[in-house]
């Protein structure tokens, strides 16, 4: 079956890709959440904190998810 020009395969094939791209916006939106609520969480270890570490571990951790969010916008940016 023909749809203007198209067939019934490149338009599954077309709405599974906005399928997917809507999922990794979920995914980023997930992630910049997470991210917001980190940083609060550094910011009362640091307050609080007699040099255990654990604030430059959580910023580590910081660091990946924003490396992480980087790549999923540049994907969805292509």
């Amino acid at each position: 079956m023909h749809m203007g020009g198209l067939t019934m395969s490149k338009v599954v094939k077309l709405s599974s890709v906005m399928e997917r791209e809507e999922k990794l916006k979920e995914i980023y939106e997930g992630l910049e959440e997470i991210k917001d609520q980190l940083t609060a969480l550094i910011d009362e270890y640091e307050e609080e904190e007699t040099h255990t570490g654990k604030a430059d571990e959580l910023i580590e951790a910081l660091d990946a998810l924003e490396d992480a969010s980087e790549t999923i916008e540049d994907v969805l940016e292509d």
